[in-house]
């Protein structure tokens, strides 16, 4: 598995990894991991980005592996519209199909689909280095870099790029969806997909906020609400999932524009099949994880320690005591480029 280290002592925001060379960047030297990731508020986040505030550690990439876990149960595999997938990515003489996986995390659906597509090369692109266990496929690579720089060096590279739950740490969504057409070839399928921070009830509509006293509070929805603040403030744009359809058909050189969304209970407290409730438990170990990572970006918004722990501690008690019944909002969109 090739590496490399890096000696520069450079950590300004405009460094970036050199593609499309390719290498795994290991960061096992105390230099990499000052360049790469710093410790804040007793967690380890990324060094490159102060708009994605959530953790970039150990115990937050086991999170994202049982997130694309639920993901990929939900989907009944590792994408949405698996025909315009398959057909992007299908072996074709002189030319190898490539992937482009943009906040791999913890790198798990890239790996996945280098397994699932042999013929194919995946490069996985993230803020962090990724989590690998064991060996990586021969045709899989990550490397270090920040998608708000864009990917101009990527021109015309990829026929299928995905991007799943990096709307926190994107400033101009609508600006890297051009981006991604620009970096796919003719035929190429992008897809994107992310969770709401907004909470839904049983009957699949919008919790609103409450203040704590009155009719309809719950802690979940109240610290949902103040990270969503939280990550807007930081410029993230977290309100992607609504938009992504309407933002894929203003960009010209798309066609083929589709959406799909899944609701799914957090916890067991609605379930048609056995599928249904290990989805909701799942979520819900997921959602008690996404919560205690929640700490660094409140704290850093100005909330008090005691606060912050208590909105943890109190949300946590009602997930998994079952005392309120929410569900979550996963939106997927996707198009096609067109052909010349």
């Amino acid at each position: 598995m090739p590496s490399s280290q890096d000696d520069h002592t450079d950590s300004s925001s405009d460094r970036r990894s050199i593609s499309p060379a390719p290498s795994l960047y290991s960061f096992s030297s105390s230099v990499d991991g000052r360049l790469m990731l710093r410790q804040a508020y007793g967690r380890t986040l990324n060094n490159q980005n102060d708009t994605y505030f959530l953790p970039a550690d150990n115990e937050e990439h086991r999170r994202l592996d049982l997130q694309h876990q639920i993901i990929t149960l939900a989907l009944g595999g590792l994408y949405p519209a698996p025909n315009l997938v398959r057909r992007a990515l299908a072996p074709r003489p002189g030319k190898t199909p490539a992937i482009l996986d943009v906040g791999t995390g913890s790198g798990s659906w890239a790996i996945e689909m280098a397994q699932q597509f042999p013929h194919c090369t995946v490069v996985g692109v993230d803020l962090a280095p990724p989590r690998v266990d064991g060996d990586l496929p021969p045709n899989c690579r990550f490397e270090i870099d920040d998608a708000n720089l864009g990917f101009s060096h990527y021109r015309e590279s990829f026929d299928v790029i995905h991007a799943r739950s990096i709307s926190s740490g994107i400033r101009d969504y609508p600006q890297l969806l051009e981006e991604f057409a620009q970096a796919l070839r003719p035929g190429g399928v992008v897809i994107v997909g992310d969770g709401d921070l907004q909470l839904y009830d049983q009957y699949q509509q919008p919790l609103a906020y409450a203040e704590q006293g009155t009719p309809g509070f719950s802690w979940i929805t109240r610290i949902f609400f103040a990270t969503y603040n939280a990550m807007k403030n930081r410029g993230g744009n977290i309100d992607c999932p609504l938009m992504c359809p309407t933002w894929l058909r203003a960009i010209d050189s798309f066609t083929d524009v589709g959406w799909h969304k899944i609701f799914i209970p957090i916890g067991p407290w609605r379930y048609a099949d056995q599928r249904e409730r290990v989805l909701a438990e799942m979520l819900r170990e997921d959602c008690l994880r996404f919560i205690s990572g929640m700490g660094p970006l409140l704290l850093s918004e100005g909330y008090l320690p005691e606060s912050v722990e208590m909105m943890q501690r109190e949300a946590a008690a009602e997930l998994r005591e079952q005392r309120v019944r929410v569900q979550s909002r996963w939106a997927f969109a996707w198009a096609v480029k067109k052909s010349p």
